[in-house]
């Protein structure tokens, strides 16, 4: 009875700690959020970006041309943004 007790409280001991670790990532993550949502607020209040405000929020650019000559562009975000999004831009005829 009393090891069964025991091992009873191992477990609620462990679920406590397992507990505290997830509130402590949630705080981190929420914070990173908090960071990221006054970045875009300090955009939309200006109206425009920023050459810092752009530097804050994209890590990376990538671009490769296509056998067409049609572009990828892929963006790398330094905040917690979806990391998917497509895009299609119409060409613009080059003659006009």
């Amino acid at each position: 009875m009393i090891a069964k007790r025991e091992e009873e409280i191992k477990q609620l001991d462990k679920k406590i700690s397992d507990l505290r670790e997830y509130d402590k990532i949630c705080k981190q993550k929420k914070d990173q959020l908090k960071n990221t949502t006054n970045i875009l607020d300090d955009i939309l209040s200006e109206g425009l970006i920023s050459d810092m405000n752009l530097r804050m929020l994209v890590k990376k650019i990538l671009i490769h041309q296509n056998n067409d000559k049609s572009l990828d562009i892929r963006f790398e975000m330094n905040g917690e943004f979806n990391p998917s999004c497509s895009v299609f831009v119409e060409p613009e005829d080059e003659t006009a």
